[in-house]
């Protein structure tokens, strides 16, 4: 157990410092790392949503002041009920083939050149963010990729992406572990990773802000759709790897 624990907090450290420099993919990289390290599959997507809960509340309170308010409300409207779809249709889904659905989406999205998320008006763009991550937040527990390109917008700087995206997703993570307690599942039972973790995700945080204020706003830009189309590749391809 203390081998397990000091693994995962290392992990949760990494995934919050690359999280704090991009907005994302440090959910993913976390995710993985869980699975190899051997984390059991009832209790990984839960705990990793409480984990992610604590990174991206520290990162919302480091970058406060550049939050954007209206796309937040927009999205935690429509994603509240959602996660009691996805309980439902997570037991018939097909994993594999949902990942790959998922790795077009962000790809095209990521890359489309006039017809990208970030072509649609505010409101549609984060009904969709919200309508996608509160469905498949508990089907596949990482949904950062799948909602980042909808914030890849031209009135949002690199720390308007890092600050509204992690509030959503906490929100996201929020209503995820409401409706994994009402199925039964007890975090209280899982303290020992979690507080390790959470206090892991608060160090990689800043340690992600500081890296962040010596990025150029174009290569932020090029960096986000870059590990985007990375992750998207993983997702399609995965199958294959598998």
């Amino acid at each position: 157990m203390p081998m397990l624990i000091a693994g995962l907090t290392l992990a949760a450290g990494i995934g919050a410092t690359i999280s704090g420099v991009v907005g994302m993919a440090g959910g993913t990289f976390l995710l993985a790392m869980m699975i190899v390290l051997g984390v059991s599959a009832p209790v990984l997507i839960p705990l990793h949503a409480a984990v992610q809960l604590a990174s991206n509340c520290t990162r919302v309170y480091a970058h406060r002041e550049h939050i954007r308010w209206r796309p937040f409300f927009t999205l935690a409207l429509v994603a509240t009920p959602c996660p009691i779809v996805g309980l439902q249709i997570a037991a018939w889904l097909d994993f594999e083939l949902t990942k790959q659905i998922m790795g077009v989406i962000i790809l095209y999205a990521a890359w489309a050149p006039k017809r990208s998320a970030a072509a649609l008006s505010e409101t549609a763009s984060f009904t969709i963010a919200g309508l996608l991550g509160g469905t498949l937040g508990v089907v596949v527990g990482a949904v950062g990729p799948l909602i980042a390109p909808f914030f890849l917008r031209a009135d949002m700087n690199k720390t308007n992406i890092i600050a509204t995206k992690a509030l959503c997703q906490a929100y996201l993570h929020i209503i995820k572990i409401v409706a994994f307690s009402t199925v039964g599942f007890a975090f209280s039972e899982q303290w020992q990773k979690f507080l390790p973790m959470a206090a892991a995700t608060i160090v990689g945080t800043y340690i992600g802000k500081w890296l962040l204020q010596r990025l150029k706003e174009n290569r932020f830009r090029l960096l986000y759709k870059t590990i985007l189309s990375a992750l998207a590749l993983r997702l399609i391809l995965g199958a294959f790897f598998s």
